[in-house]
């Protein structure tokens, strides 16, 4: 919603705090960024990210009072920009993904396919270098990332094969990303204050900026879809299939956005993703397939599963967590719930569900939460980060497992937000109807 401008000293002291806390956030990134290895000080690295958490939440709180500046979605934008760059220098420590994707970005631009040869495979040592192959995890498996994720990957390796490269084209899709959540959510009727809290939160700059997921070169196609499901419905399925095509976490979005298109674009739009799906299936087949092993047996960090499977035993968990959401997604689709309040419900119950909760992963959430944030998941994209370790590197390295009174307050503490917020809600609307 759009409002009066502001005058005089009112309007200076407003554009005051905005800029004073970018300032604070920059802070924190360039002192992230002077960090030698982010593992080896994961409690320097925590405690700055406290820091930063606690100027980002001061944002989100105040971003409604910030509508009536102008020039909010530049101030944004080149804000994003700034706490982004300053981590360009960052070698990826707390993760190992980015050389995954090098090393197979590599393979498939000379010609070969990651899917049928594994990084261990001998058809493929005389792509070894010392740079990237040592440090490129599991490779006794091939590829798991779809195959529009890989042709990225390849992209960047054959104009730039570097980690700065890598990097850079994560970067310039978080930041179109940015630009996106900006239009989006004034467009919605809020202001581009809104897109902050994707922006400039810092789980979002340290994990895609720091460590170079690539999440949000499947994220910004997601929310192009969303965005452009009503006003132009072919890029909105042709966006959508692109972002299950980068990570499959995105087709739980497919019903939901596809019912705002024309029957047309309905049917042409889901042959495509059914063909798609069918063709990265057999592309990963096989007894080294990532995804066989992903889906089988990967487990960190992970939240209501492990209750569950103690509820209904190993073999039946995923399964059972796969039932429950679809249940939920029926329930959300029935109801008509909006397009992009359904999506966000998904994800969300996918995190919770899940086997697996690598910070990264909340970005798809926090994508979403723009319009009308919950401040429970936005606690949880500070807690999240203790599935590295608590504030000391631990011994096991990258095969730590958070123990579970860790999980509990990495969990817990979002939750009991979630619940206040729950009970005040509650209690406000016993009072207006005892009012009434």
């Amino acid at each position: 919603m759009s409002e009066a401008p502001v005058e005089g000293g009112r309007r200076v002291a407003l554009a005051l705090e905005p800029t004073a806390i970018a300032l604070l956030l920059a802070a924190v990134a360039t002192q992230w960024a002077h960090l030698p290895d982010w593992r080896l000080e994961l409690g320097r690295f925590q405690a700055l990210g406290l820091v930063a958490f606690a100027a980002y939440a001061l944002a989100v709180a105040r971003r409604r009072q910030w509508a009536a500046l102008p020039r909010g979605g530049v101030f944004v934008v080149i804000t994003a920009l700034v706490l982004r760059v300053a981590l360009l220098p960052v070698t990826p420590t707390l993760s190992d993904d980015v050389y995954r994707y090098a090393w197979e970005g590599r393979v498939l631009a000379q010609g070969l396919s990651p899917y049928a040869h594994a990084p261990a495979d001998t058809a493929l040592a005389a792509l070894r270098d010392a740079e990237v192959y040592p440090l490129v995890n599991h490779r006794e498996l091939s590829a798991i990332y779809p195959p529009f994720a890989e042709a990225g990957f390849a992209l960047v390796a054959k104009v730039w094969y570097s980690l700065l490269g890598f990097k850079l084209w994560v970067i310039l899709h978080d930041l179109v990303l940015v630009g996106v959540l900006a239009w989006w959510s004034a467009r919605r009727g809020g202001s581009a204050w809104d897109a902050i809290v994707y922006a400039w939160n810092p789980l979002v700059v340290s994990e895609y900026a720091g460590s170079a997921h690539h999440d949000p070169t499947g994220i910004v196609w997601l929310v192009l879809a969303l965005a452009l499901a009503e006003r132009r419905a072919l890029f909105s399925a042709g966006s959508l299939v692109a972002a299950v095509m980068v990570k499959l976490v995105a087709l739980p979005a497919w019903p939901f956005v596809a019912r705002d298109w024309p029957r047309r674009v309905q049917v042409v739009g889901t042959l495509v993703l059914v063909a798609a799906l069918a063709g990265y299936a057999w592309l990963t087949r096989g007894p080294a397939s990532g995804l066989d092993a992903y889906a089988a047996y990967w487990r960190h960090n992970d939240a209501l599963f492990g209750p569950l499977a103690a509820l209904v035993g190993e073999s039946r968990v995923r399964m059972v967590a796969l039932v429950l959401i679809a249940a939920l997604g029926v329930v959300l689709f029935v109801k008509r719930v909006a397009s992009a309040d359904a999506v966000r419900a998904l994800l969300r119950a996918g995190l919770l569900l899940g086997p697996v909760v690598h910070p990264w992963y909340l970005g798809w959430v926090l994508a979403l939460e723009c319009g009308s944030p919950s401040w429970a998941w936005l606690a949880l994209s500070c807690t999240v980060t203790l599935g590295y370790g608590t504030f000391a590197a631990p011994a096991e390295g990258r095969a730590y497992h958070p123990a579970g009174l860790v999980r509990l307050f990495e969990f817990g503490v979002p939750a009991l937000i979630a619940i206040g917020f729950a009970i005040t809600a509650w209690m406000r609307r016993r009072r207006v109807r005892t009012a009434a």
